[in-house]
């Protein structure tokens, strides 16, 4: 999976590795942005209905490093970090871990049983590992015979099985192939530690024409393997970027080629430079604050490892994958949800229990996950969360009102019905507050011990009041990608570089591609307007218009060099004349044949506080 340690870095990052996820979720869980639905077909002309609508989906990780368990010469993998990259952690020398190759045997394997448990838990597709970083390819590869039918006495090919398990049971099968990674061939990225460091590419490609060798000789063969010889593919899931975007391309048409209708995911290409794949992968166990606009997946584990470990026991609990689950698909997302199975070929006690109890949930509840949109509400709703399928909306609540009554705000549309979705024929009270706010009457109880869904059913499209950005108690206003509602094809994206949180707002080309703020100033004054932007080479010395009410600042984009290398402008002044709500506008002032920037927050200070001019660091 993706990890950014190189030699001493790896380890040095752990802690960050750990907390990350978890701040992440925090946030998640309090914050909230405005979201509009992917329509335009630049969009969705290659998102197929079966991935934008099945929304859960199995990831397995399975190869020799199974075998070991997290264990080499009494060397542990430490708790927090991931046992698949056991190779790497402890520099196993190749010949070493061939030996350990030779040995795995998963007799236990049964492709039905792993499908027929996904199908249980709700899941729609199932990515598994043909070769991870360490080189083995978990097929019948004729370009290498380190593969477990020519290499170990198993002697059968686990993914020619599940291939035709997956179809026998309507599982969309799909391969995980690590392209740029391989710890077993000697001009691949990654092999510090055995192979001539003078040949070898690390974090620069230094030797292209070696690069070059391992592409032709392993990695382009090998996917051709996987796209001719087992049956139609929905993904093929790239990890751990390419040093080109030209490289990428190359794999990713060549994925297109031979299979028009399978996806490629958001690690293809180079992480500097545009996306690259069909959508957007997340970082490991990673979720945006607020929801973005194109469609996205986010990866997530179990416990902490992805490969299998026997000492990794931080095992979430069925309502906390229940709870992200949700939290993702009102976000827009999929989640993709791995098991790490043993050396043995079992998928461990543990992830199976956990994904029973999620099937149960499906079971009764998958209409409000299946084939949804995002929640049309920009702001956190503090009982849990909203999914919405045409003019119904379900109501995801994990914390249940003491008073009996469920509170929804900004939400102006005439209530038709409202219903358990456990038990459609038993309407429930809908009444208003003096302030318009809805107040629902709830069941006694709580319908399911988890997440009880509630059903709206609302006359015609949401009709929902904006997100209002409020002044700070210094005065001062931001107004960034959360916050923002988008018009035109503006969109809220994600990077896998950069500063302020890898998010931000792009594919502004027309003065109709504009982003906006509902803002309360309760200030009359003067403030300096700071903007926060990227701007790669090339995009310089085009114009846009910041515009609120009558006040109007024209800017030019200035280049910030890297693609994701945030900088932040001061670019003049706004005058508030009386206090109130207004909006503020951001858009290209004339159509573009490149995008406006990669935008990420504008910073109203007040003038008459002093603040300093910002000094262009993002």
């Amino acid at each position: 999976m993706l990890d950014t340690r190189q030699k001493m870095k790896y380890l040095t990052l752990k802690a960050a590795k750990i907390l990350f996820p978890l701040i992440c979720l925090f946030l998640v869980s309090c914050t909230q942005g405005p979201q509009k639905k992917i329509e335009s077909r630049d969009q969705a002309q290659n998102i197929p209905a079966w991935f934008n609508d099945g929304k859960f989906g199995m990831f397995i990780h399975w190869g020799p490093y199974s075998v070991l368990g997290g264990e080499w010469k009494g060397h542990r993998i430490e708790q927090g970090d991931i046992a698949e990259w056991i190779m790497q952690r402890f520099q196993i020398p190749v010949e070493e871990y061939r030996a350990i190759a030779a040995t795995f045997n998963p007799t236990g394997f049964d492709a039905r049983e792993w499908v027929s448990l996904a199908k249980k838990a709700g899941m729609k597709y199932i990515i598994i590992t043909s070769k991870h970083h360490d080189g083995f390819a978990m097929y019948h590869s004729k370009v290498s015979n380190y593969n477990i039918v020519d290499y170990t006495p198993f002697g059968r090919d686990p993914l020619k099985e599940l291939s035709e398990a997956c179809a026998e049971a309507g599982i969309k099968f799909c391969v995980y192939y690590s392209h740029r990674e391989d710890w077993e061939h000697p001009y691949a990225y990654g092999n510090f530690w055995d192979f001539d460091s003078s040949q070898t590419n690390l974090d620069t490609m230094d030797h292209p024409e070696l690069f070059r060798r391992y592409l032709d000789e392993k990695a382009i063969p090998q996917l051709r393997e996987l796209l001719t010889e087992y049956g139609p593919l929905g993904i093929v899931w790239f990890d751990r970027g390419m040093y080109t975007q030209e490289q990428g391309r190359e794999f990713a048409d060549l994925v297109h080629n031979l299979q028009p209708e399978c996806l490629v995911n958001g690690r293809v290409g180079h992480y500097d430079k545009e996306l690259l794949g069909d959508y957007q992968s997340m970082t490991d166990n990673g979720m945006p604050i607020g929801g973005i606009e194109e469609y996205w997946e986010t990866p997530q584990t179990l416990n902490e490892t992805w490969g299998y470990s026997q000492f990794d026991k931080n095992w979430k609990t069925p309502d906390e994958v229940i709870r992200r689950m949700v939290t993702i698909v009102s976000k827009g997302g999929n989640y993709l949800l791995n098991v790490g199975p043993t050396g043995q070929g079992i998928i461990p006690d543990p992830s199976v229990k956990i994904l029973n109890v999620v099937g149960d949930w499906m079971q009764k509840n998958s209409e409000s996950i299946y084939g949804t949109s995002p929640s049309p509400f920009p702001y956190e709703l503090p009982w849990g969360y909203c999914t919405r399928k045409g003019s119904r909306l379900f109501l995801h609540v994990f914390v249940w009102p003491e008073n009996g009554q469920l509170s929804l705000n900004g939400l102006n549309n005439k209530i038709e019905k409202a219903y358990s979705l456990l038990d459609p024929e038993e309407a429930l009270t809908v009444d208003r507050d003096e302030a318009g706010g809805l107040m629902i009457d709830l069941p006694t109880e709580p319908t399911d011990g988890i997440n009880s869904v509630f059903v709206l059913e609302i006359k015609g499209d949401p009709d929902i009041d904006p997100y209002i950005v409020e002044q700070d108690e210094d005065g001062s206003v931001l107004l960034d990608y959360l916050s923002a509602s988008t018009s035109g094809k503006a969109q809220k994206r994600f990077n896998r570089r950069g500063e302020s949180g890898h998010f931000h707002i792009s594919k502004m080309q027309t003065p109709e591609d504009s982003v906006e703020w509902h803002v309360q100033m309760n200030t009359p004054g003067t403030y300096h307007v700071d903007i926060t932007y990227a701007a790669r080479p090339g995009w310089e010395n085009v114009h846009y218009i910041l515009e609120m009410v009558q006040e109007r600042i024209e800017g030019t984009v200035k280049s910030t060099e890297g693609w994701y290398e945030y900088k932040t402008e001061r670019i003049g002044q706004l005058v508030v004349k009386k206090a109130g709500r207004t909006v503020v506008k951001i858009y290209p002032k004339d159509p573009l044949d490149h995008y406006l920037m990669y935008f990420n927050k504008i910073e109203l200070k007040p003038a008459d506080s002093g603040g300093d001019e910002p000094e262009n660091t993002g």
